[in-house]
């Protein structure tokens, strides 16, 4: 007689998600980086004489950026959480790819100012993956995926730098955007294809076209999320304020060089530091506390902020920068990690979204301030900002990080 027992369903395979996840995120983060350390340069290419006066364009896009994302990251989170998570990342991908393809043709730095804003709107990669990488996470890997993830961001800021050099060096203005674009396309297929989903539309109609607005406002605010809101913030500004300024520090230092193959050494150095801290930062956080982790991350990154304000030679540069970086790149990713915990499941879209205004307004005001301090005071003076964040971040997190039953446990 045939058994009548129905088949245990199939564990979600949550790992192989993360794995592709991972790889899409490298190559979207790959794309992103032939770019974004390059914008003082390319608006001295479009007129900007001034290395200082570079750095503020530069800081100028990167608010256009991050007032983009700012404005629409709700929006998307909040359609993440009725139409799919998954959705939610190849749209992210694949608009974010079609703009920046479009901003190589600006011929004017207002021009390529405004397509920033466009493709700050439109992207927002980094929160949907997150999302989605959330979702179908068991609990108690949550701070291990959302590490890992993060540390993909950071291994394709690692290598695209110096690739992207290269391309700038070789082939002129244009053809970085245009490597760009086909990563973002590339990733985007290597998502549709290869991950699943377990998604269920929640029942109801269509939302008031504010409400993702007023949920966000909502989420902001609660006690439990504001800190963490403010310090994803901090963190992001953090490494945004190098940005504007660095390629013109590797300038004019001893040793250093105008070329952009020498900036993307630099910035591969905050890359590699900062995806090994990313990875190493999630798996203490498992053993040792992710409470005392981030605290120590965060006070020795307000330390080591010092060496690229005193570095002497480019090489001395290049290691203070990627000192930073190996404190301060593992800080985000287990700020996710911790959201994700306080967040149920069916909300991760509007959670990441949510956490993505503070990344926005991070984007937005780091390299805007950088630049302006740089214009002002001079290039180096930038770097004394990070020591004054991360002196901050210590002093929230001390009261508002792993003070819930479960985010601090240790194996």
């Amino acid at each position: 007689m045939q058994s009548t027992t129905p088949t245990p369903a199939a564990p979600f395979p949550w790992k192989r998600n993360l794995a592709v996840l991972w790889v899409a995120q490298v190559v979207t983060t790959l794309g992103f980086s032939f770019t974004f350390p390059f914008f003082p340069i390319y608006f001295r290419e479009l007129g900007v004489a001034e290395v200082e006066r570079a750095a503020f364009w530069a800081g100028a896009s990167g608010w256009m950026l991050g007032l983009g994302m700012g404005l629409c990251s709700p929006l998307w989170g909040a359609l993440s959480d009725r139409y799919g998570r998954k959705l939610n990342v190849v749209r992210a991908m694949a608009l974010a790819g079609l703009f920046l393809l479009l901003s190589a043709f600006a011929q004017n730095p207002t021009q390529l100012l405004i397509s920033r804003f466009f493709v700050g709107a439109t992207s927002g990669v980094l929160p949907t993956i997150m999302a989605l990488v959330a979702v179908h996470t068991p609990r108690e890997r949550l701070p291990f995926a959302t590490g890992a993830i993060q540390s993909a961001l950071f291994l394709g800021t690692a290598i695209g730098p110096v690739l992207g050099g290269i391309i700038f060096d070789h082939y002129g203005l244009r053809a970085p955007f245009y490597a760009t674009a086909a990563g973002l396309f590339s990733a985007a297929v290597l998502v549709l294809a290869f991950t699943r989903e377990k998604f269920t539309r929640p029942v109801g109609g269509p939302r008031h076209p504010l409400a993702p607005f007023k949920g966000l406002w909502g989420m902001i605010t609660a006690p439990t999320f504001l800190p963490l809101i403010v310090m994803i913030f901090m963190v992001q500004a953090g490494v945004n304020v190098m940005l504007p300024v660095l390629p013109g520090v590797v300038e004019t230092i001893p040793g250093g060089s105008l070329d952009a193959s020498a900036a993307g050494i630099a910035f591969m150095a905050l890359g590699i530091g900062s995806s090994l801290s990313a990875v190493s930062m999630g798996m203490l956080a498992g053993r040792v506390g992710l409470r005392r982790v981030f605290l120590a991350g965060a006070v020795l990154a307000a330390i080591a902020s010092l060496g690229p304000f005193f570095a002497g030679t480019y090489w001395h540069l290049v290691g203070s920068v990627g000192l930073v970086a190996l404190f301060y790149g593992g800080l985000a990713g287990l700020l996710n990690g911790v959201i994700a915990m306080r967040t149920p499941r069916a909300q991760h879209g509007a959670a990441f979204g949510a956490s993505q205004t503070g990344l926005s307004a991070g984007v937005a005001v780091g390299p805007l301030v950088s630049g302006a301090v740089a214009d002002a005071t001079g290039l180096r003076n930038a770097f004394l900002l990070n020591v004054a964040l991360f002196a901050l971040i210590t002093a929230i997190a001390s009261r508002a990080v792993g003070r819930r039953t479960g985010e601090d446990a240790t194996d």
